[in-house]
């Protein structure tokens, strides 16, 4: 946690901005658990977020969906 602050943390908002998204759809991210508990920190009712490591968790999972993938699209005939 203490490496969270030392970066600065971002409100709820910034968060839907930077990645074009409703907060809405990052309140569902977070129920859903596609936002990993280390990229943020929930103080009282409010969310703080390290921005450049929930960019970075994102794009991991993203890329571990399309590993997965993959295959399966290279075995498709048109």
């Amino acid at each position: 946690k203490e490496e969270m602050m030392a970066e600065g943390l971002v409100d709820i908002g910034t968060v839907a901005e930077h990645f074009q998204v409703s907060i809405s759809t990052v309140r569902s991210w977070i129920r859903e658990s596609q936002i990993p508990k280390d990229t943020y920190m929930k103080l009282g009712k409010t969310y703080r977020f390290k921005l450049s490591r929930l960019e970075q968790a994102l794009l991991d999972s993203k890329q571990d969906i399309e590993t997965v993938e993959a295959p399966l699209d290279a075995h498709v005939d048109y």
